[in-house]
């Protein structure tokens, strides 16, 4: 069987034999919870003594004499995602929003009448992304004056995972307390594709010399799927230290996917090809990394200094989709399968929290916080692809923010700058280079520059 290969964004798209390769990256870090932990960027893996214990360390969980329950209550989020030299030099577009960033609700209670012991339960959305980009340009054909260039392009990638956590945490002694808490993890995630790319006949645009169009998306939802945190915590009167250990998911009780695609392309010099083909089919695998955190907590004359770092293992290239099917089920005089593989890798990853926290006449604390968010870039080799959206830029983060407390309740309020860019990016084509010759083709030079930007405000009420 023939294969021929098409790399679009993070889709490579192989028509003739129809080989599908998709990647998509999920920084680990993008989303932090709670009063502390937003204010102080995530740098809490010792020093967290609230309920949001359950998530960033359950050792602490048995240490802390704070029960109740932690909302993150409002948190709009504008983020503007802008590219440059995409379809060629002097092009660009941007994708930019105002939304709610992921919330979280927990609480701790101590059954049994002990105060070794120590319950949790938490639900927040860990993963919530959402891409749409849209695109068009008209340009002169420069190696035929007599022709015209014409493409679109409509992306579109959505994702969500939300996570359910129960947990248990054990004092083994007045510094000293170990924890776990068991994730149920709920993914659902979408990607849509569809461009054209046309030679048009200047003297009647209506005279169609030669095109391309093409229409892909697929989906799939991974639920059910399970995830164990451990944590240690050790207080001595001089400083916090804390470690967890995060495993990988493992016992997915539900898992499908679905793909559609279709492909019509029209030559210059004569013939026509036209595939398509829509299934629902079984997820075939579905992996996250397995991570390792430690945290240290200082007193620093009147302030408190905390650092975190938490390591990603990598993850080698696997399929989430493999099938192998006739899209013409057969009433073909002559059968020709297609063969569709979706896969994805991630790289290993280590980021770092830094935050510092300072009492002001009892009742107020001022935070400033400072972390890395840094993007799990994909291992494997895209060929003669692109790699915008395939890696997205490393980010890094700034907040501030202050906090009231009035009796055993605690009024929240802060703010999040973050920033990332990448460049040598591979264009998707040069729209100065497009000839009759070419028009199936993406090549362009390593010259994409990506920025992102994005601000949070949030509001955090601990009762």
């Amino acid at each position: 069987m023939k294969l021929r290969k098409l790399i679009f964004l993070i889709i490579l798209f192989i028509f003739s034999g129809q080989v599908i390769v998709a990647q998509v990256n999920s920084h680990y870090w993008s989303h932090q919870y709670g009063a502390r932990g937003l204010l102080l960027n995530g740098s809490i893996i010792a020093s967290v003594d609230d309920e949001t214990a359950i998530f960033y360390n359950p050792g602490s969980m048995a240490l802390t004499e704070e029960f109740g329950i932690s909302l993150s209550l409002i948190t709009p989020t504008y983020s503007a995602l802008r590219t440059t030299d995409f379809l060629g030099e002097g092009t660009s577009f941007t994708n930019q929003g105002l939304d709610l960033s992921p919330g979280l609700v927990a609480a701790m209670f101590k059954p049994f009448g002990t105060d070794r012991i120590t319950l949790g339960l938490t639900t927040f959305k860990r993963f919530k992304s959402e891409i749409n980009v849209e695109d068009r340009t008209v340009n002169d054909v420069e190696s035929n004056s007599n022709q015209i260039f014409l493409g679109d392009l409509d992306f579109n990638r959505r994702l969500s995972e939300n996570w359910f956590g129960f947990g248990l945490s054990a004092r083994l002694s007045d510094m000293l307390a170990i924890g776990f808490t068991q994730f149920f993890t709920f993914r659902n995630e979408r990607i849509g594709l569809n461009f054209k790319k046309e030679i048009l006949a200047k003297s009647n645009p209506a005279n169609l010399i030669a095109g391309w169009r093409s229409n892909f998306d697929y989906g799939y939802s991974a639920n059910g799927g399970m995830l164990t945190k451990v944590g240690i915590c050790w207080a001595p009167s001089f400083a916090k230290v804390g470690a967890t250990i995060t495993t990988n998911t493992y016992g997915l009780i539900q898992k499908n996917a679905n793909y559609a695609f279709d492909d019509q392309r029209i030559a210059f010099n004569g013939g026509n090809i036209s595939s398509s083909n829509d299934r629902s089919v079984e997820l075939n695998e579905y992996k996250t990394p397995w991570s390792f955190g430690v945290g240290i907590a200082i007193p620093l004359d009147g302030s408190n200094l905390s650092i975190s770092g938490e390591y990603f293992a990598q993850v080698d290239k696997y399929d989430l989709i493999d099938d192998l099917d006739d899209p013409l089920d057969g009433f073909a005089d002559e059968t020709s399968l297609t063969s569709v593989k979706i896969g994805q890798a991630n790289n290993r990853v280590l980021n770092i929290g830094v935050g510092i926290e300072r009492s002001w006449k009892e009742k107020y604390t001022w935070f400033y916080g400072f972390r890395t968010d840094f993007s799990p870039r994909s291992l494997f080799d895209l060929g003669e692809g692109i790699t915008f959206l395939a890696s997205t830029p490393n980010i890094y983060h700034i907040s501030t923010g202050g906090a009231y407390n009035y009796r055993k309740s605690q009024f929240s309020i802060g703010i999040d700058y973050g920033f990332g860019f990448k460049s040598g990016g591979k264009q998707l084509t040069d729209i100065t280079n497009i000839s009759t010759d070419n028009i199936f083709e993406f090549s362009g030079d390593d010259s994409v520059n990506t920025f992102v930007h994005q601000v949070a405000l949030y509001v955090t009420y601990d009762l």
